[in-house]
């Protein structure tokens, strides 16, 4: 009897055992975020890295840029007390007063942003890629601690024809400089693709990188996926390249990777598109590893603004990173290791606001 309710005493507290590790199990789900949106955002004051493999793999990369489309957002507001960004111009469709801002038939001037935009469409379109493009230097210039005092030119074509006409490529890349000038796909079909906000934060970055630099000669990988982190591309390329994890590498070594995003535009469409996306997934995730695992974003921009001031940039990198560049890319290879949310995690929508 005694040995029996011994038994009856241990089979009790196995199953106790387990009820505690099942509940702590899902209070750790629940606290673990299930939306890019809900990942710590990219600060000065982040602490590297940002995040741990279990949110990562539950989230998806962050991707901050499509809160302006939830319905709790609220616009943002500078130190000054001014209203920046999303509506902050235009709320549903009118246009709101600010002195800076002029309109004409097809221009828009506003702060250091000029674009010019076909008449035809409504301007609507234009003045929200305004506020997409006031949002990202907003946040750029704090982030690279770094402002360019030239105007910025934009051109938005007509369509997609105009678009590949003006600029040679079509709608996988959103945008081209072309001198002075930056020719982006029509603002009403990167709105409409959820994509324009991204565009502004990347074509802001590689705006900024390249001033920061001064021209010093810098791999293609450091100035693009720098963009792409900054841009929180990570969902898009995760969403994009998904169909193809079956049947090639999504994934490139750093020559590889460097040679694509050093070259013109391949003449077939379709291979482009797979070239670009997947050299441009690489750069992120060279960037990735860069700021979140090895000494977070004021050693890159470091090295940047050293070289930029003249100092060869080999020399900066060995003192920052303990290798000059080329050793610094072997190093930050991501086929070596497994990208940050997993192969398998399921593709995320940071499109749709998170479930309340």
């Amino acid at each position: 009897m005694l040995q029996g309710s011994q038994e009856t005493a241990r089979i009790l507290r196995r199953a106790a055992l387990a009820i505690l590790s099942l509940t702590a199990a899902a209070a750790l789900a629940a606290d673990l975020p299930e939306h890019p949106s809900q990942l710590a955002p990219l600060t000065p004051a982040s602490t590297f890295p940002r995040f741990t493999a279990e949110q990562l793999q539950a989230a998806g990369y962050p991707d901050h840029k499509h809160v302006h489309t939830y319905p709790d957002f609220t616009p943002f507001v500078d130190a000054e007390g001014r209203s920046y960004g999303p509506q902050s111009l235009l709320r549903r469709f009118t246009s709101l007063p600010r002195e800076v801002l002029v309109v004409d038939e097809s221009e828009i001037r506003y702060r250091n942003v000029h674009m010019k935009f076909p008449a035809e469409v409504h301007v609507t379109n234009f003045i929200a890629m305004i506020e997409a493009l006031d949002w990202a230097d907003h946040e750029l210039t704090v982030l690279l601690a770094h402002t360019v005092a030239d105007t910025l030119r934009i051109v938005s074509p007509f369509d997609l024809y105009g678009y590949r006409q003006q600029t040679e490529q079509a709608f996988h890349r959103l945008y081209r400089n072309l001198g002075d000038v930056v020719v982006i796909q029509p603002a009403q079909i990167l709105l409409a693709r959820g994509l324009a906000v991204h565009a502004a934060f990347h074509l802001t970055a590689r705006r900024l990188i390249a001033d920061l630099a001064g021209g010093a000669e810098l791999p293609a990988w450091l100035g693009e996926g720098l963009a792409s982190y900054l841009a929180e591309d990570g969902p898009h390329f995760h969403a994009q390249l998904a169909m193809y994890r079956a049947s090639r590498p999504i994934v490139l070594a750093p020559a590889a990777t460097e040679a694509i995003l050093a070259a013109p535009a391949h003449e077939d469409d379709e291979t482009d598109k797979v070239l670009y996306r997947t050299a441009g997934y690489s750069a992120f995730l060279m960037a990735w590893e860069l700021v979140e695992n090895r000494g977070g974003l004021g050693k890159v921009r470091e090295l940047l603004a050293r070289s930029g001031a003249g100092e060869q940039p080999d020399v900066v990198c060995r003192e920052l990173y303990g290798s000059d560049l080329a050793q610094l890319a072997a190093a930050l290879d991501p086929t070596l290791r497994p990208e940050p949310v997993g192969a398998d995690v399921p593709v995320k929508i940071p499109q749709q606001p998170p479930t309340p």
